[in-house]
């Protein structure tokens, strides 16, 4: 260890020291939320113009998405938001999907049906559908008060457990508070990172193909209309159990699986409380920090520096496609005169014994 330097030559002195505390387990989960398409400078809150409106979570499968309101009065496309807001409406009519979820959250399979034929649901022409389009952009605010215009914005993702077996020898994280010279620390149970859904352009896609599906139908009565999205449920699996042995195909089991909870879950609804809120600093205050800072106890080190290091360090391995090294193979020629010059030094020794007596 290199000599402890003075005052003078300190390149890097300290300037503040804190006694950190660790508080105590949380009945709720914490989960960060982080938003790499966003800027640090302009969070989603209502300060910004991005305040969430709708938080819902699958706690089984981990999946989170947050609807955030958008400015319509500048900046917006207003017709492409009439259309995309009829292809979500249509969701709902058709399949009765509230929250118009498409992606891995719901499986890959789409919404499903209300009914078993969905041809005697409802779904406008393409010329009615350009009707009310226009007649909506005349009557923008109408509309947007009505509920015909996309209006949001949906940001997704999936929770990772720090608790998970996958995630075991991993940085665990915790988010800290200040206070005076306090620093509290609070272990934080899963992230996520929320990145922009295109649920709306699936529905787009999806109504297309209902509507090109109900035309080929309608022009010959023989004709079977074309496939639609199938759920993960409906699917089955046509290969033999013997054939799913190898890493490939257990990991394509795994994410199959996968799939059909997520598709199985319901979506829990959350209270979204912003931060600029009275009741966010309350509970902020509550939770956040020790309350007996005198009472705390002292945590202790069970285990020596050189213990920690062996401990945080990475265990040596060899590598699998490293050769070993063979002992060098001896020639049968050698082996045979080495044995020979043994037994002639034996007979020898006899000889030798022999003759003395």
């Amino acid at each position: 260890m290199s000599p402890a330097r003075t005052r003078e030559d300190d390149d890097d002195p300290v300037t503040a020291t804190y006694d950190v505390y660790l508080t105590p387990s949380q009945a709720e989960q914490i989960v960060l939320l982080q938003y790499p398409n966003r800027v640090r400078s302009r969070p989603y809150n209502k300060r910004h113009g991005g305040c969430p409106e709708d938080v819902r979570v699958k706690p089984s499968t981990g999946f989170i998405e947050v609807d955030v309101g958008l400015n319509t009065t500048f900046n917006f496309n207003k017709y492409k938001g009439l259309q995309w807001g009829d292809a979500l409406q249509t969701s709902r009519d058709l399949h009765g999907n509230a929250t118009g979820t498409y992606g891995p959250a719901a499986g890959f399979g789409g919404p499903k049906p209300r009914s078993g034929n969905v041809g005697r649901q409802s779904l406008k022409d393409s010329a009615a559908r350009d009707t009310q389009i226009a007649n909506d952009l005349l009557s923008f605010h109408d509309a947007e008060d009505e509920k015909r215009v996309l209006r949001t914005q949906t940001l997704g993702g999936q929770i990772t457990r720090h608790d998970a077996p996958e995630e075991a020898g991993k940085p665990v994280y915790f988010v800290g508070a200040f206070r005076d010279d306090q620093l509290h620390m609070t272990k934080v149970d899963g992230t996520a990172h929320m990145r922009p859904q295109f649920h709306h352009l699936d529905a787009e896609e999806q109504r297309a193909r209902i509507s090109a599906s109900r035309a080929a139908a309608l022009d010959s009565s023989d004709a079977r209309p074309t496939g639609e999205a199938r759920s993960i449920l409906a699917r089955e699996q046509k290969v033999g159990d013997g054939w799913a042995e190898g890493g490939r195909d257990r990991l394509e089991d795994r994410t199959r699986k996968q799939l059909q909870e997520a598709e199985a879950e319901e979506w829990v609804r959350l209270e979204y409380v912003d931060e600029d809120m009275q009741e966010a600093y309350d509970k902020f205050a509550e939770r956040m920090f020790v309350r007996d800072v005198e009472g705390a106890a002292r945590l202790k080190s069970g285990m020596d520096g050189w213990e920690y290091l062996d401990a945080v360090s990475a265990p040596r391995r060899d590598s699998p496609t490293r050769r070993r090294k063979r002992p060098p193979r001896r020639r049968a020629g050698a082996e045979e005169e080495h044995d020979g010059a043994e037994e002639g030094a034996t007979g020898g020794a006899e000889a030798g014994r022999e003759g003395g007596e």
